[in-house]
């Protein structure tokens, strides 16, 4: 995935209640700082402007956070309602999120033993096709 622009915001799914997109990584979700050159708050502006809440702190009702350095789905509510909903879903444990995590292995010794390293003790189980 190229880096994240202020142009390059890929939509997932969108309803009358909810707007899902797909974070780019390095991207923060909101800032107040002006420091901070592009946040996906930047990117919902620039594509959906009249989408934009001024009753709300950053324009937009973020239903969760991913960190910055996580790309992947991110859901935004569209209106007070939808953004309450969502809200009770997540205190009650009603929504799964789940993480993919892509890993490349070669052959060098050194990346074998950070691999070990880096696993702890977690069971891993690599495709030898990948390799």
């Amino acid at each position: 995935m190229e880096p994240g622009s202020v142009e390059n915001l890929s939509i997932v799914y969108r309803s009358g209640d909810f707007l899902v997109v797909n974070k780019h990584w390095d991207v923060r979700i909101d800032s107040k700082t002006w420091q901070e050159t592009l946040t996906l708050q930047k990117q919902l502006r620039h594509r959906f402007p009249e989408l934009a809440d001024p009753d709300t702190c950053y324009g937009f009702r973020f239903c969760h956070q991913l960190d910055f350095s996580t790309s992947g789905a991110l859901c935004v509510a569209l209106n007070k309602a939808a953004a309450g909903s969502a809200y009770r879903c997540f205190k009650e444990r009603r929504v799964t999120k789940a993480y993919l995590a892509l890993v490349v292995r070669t052959r060098s010794r050194a990346s074998r033993s950070w691999w070990s390293w880096n696993m702890g003790c977690t069971q891993a189980t690599l495709s030898p096709k990948c390799c």
